[in-house]
């Protein structure tokens, strides 16, 4: 099981305080009262309905490209009426609410610890239920208001919705930080001049050769025949 995380290492959380800002700088995270959503919750289902575009083009050959321009993001929580538990005894009491009651402020937490904050309306609360014999079922959907936040493991912001594109000078990330490209420069040939040995005493010799240089100095070395 080393390879997979498992479920239950993911927290999520429900802000009895009824807080609306979602950023978390912000007062509204800073005074939420965050209560556990663990106890009696068995399934936890998260989901995006995306809004796509797949407008055909006169370049494409007939064929289209698929862009996502929305999301609807929504976690829908099910499992068994845990009375006394603050998370759902705050989602039940609100069975009957609607409008700007059924708003609040969500955390969930995953195992890399990346934290995502959402202002979230309540829907779907399904309270009680079930055989005569059986556990109470309990059951809601937290559906996404607006763009969430998410910070690292560290508590630093993750901008999460930026495009890439390539730069001059070099490629900006999804993080939006720059990184750089080396650049490969043309090799510099040199010139040189050399001497050789004369083969008799009074023979002196002379030459001239080219060679390969640095790009600093283009000097080179070479060899000769001798005359």
């Amino acid at each position: 099981m080393s390879l997979f995380d498992m479920n239950y290492l993911n927290k999520y959380y429900i802000d009895t305080n009824r807080g609306q800002n979602p950023d978390p700088k912000g007062d509204d995270v800073t005074k939420a009262k965050w209560a556990p959503l663990a106890a009696g919750i068995n399934t936890v289902t998260p989901a995006s309905s995306d809004t796509t575009d797949n407008t055909p083009y006169y370049d494409g050959d007939g064929f289209t490209d698929t862009d996502v321009t929305g999301k609807a993001i929504t976690l829908a929580f099910s499992g068994n009426r845990v009375i006394g538990d603050p998370a759902q005894e705050f989602v039940s009491n609100h069975f009957l609410s609607i409008g700007a009651n059924l708003k609040t402020l969500a955390k969930w937490v995953n195992p890399q610890g990346q934290t995502i904050y959402s202002n979230v309306t309540l829907t779907a609360i399904v309270p009680t239920g079930g055989a005569a014999n059986v556990k109470q079922t309990f059951s809601f959907t937290m559906s996404f208001n607006g763009k969430p936040f998410m910070e690292d493991a560290n508590g630093q912001d993750i901008q999460f919705n930026l495009d890439s594109y390539d730069g001059t000078a070099g490629v900006i990330d999804d993080d939006g930080n720059q990184d750089t490209q080396s650049v490969t420069n043309p090799a510099n040939t040199g010139t040189g001049t050399g001497s050789a040995p004369a083969t008799t005493p009074t023979d002196a010799g002379s030459g001239s050769g080219s060679g390969s240089g640095t790009p600093a100095d283009g000097s080179g070395t070479g060899t000769g025949t001798s005359k």
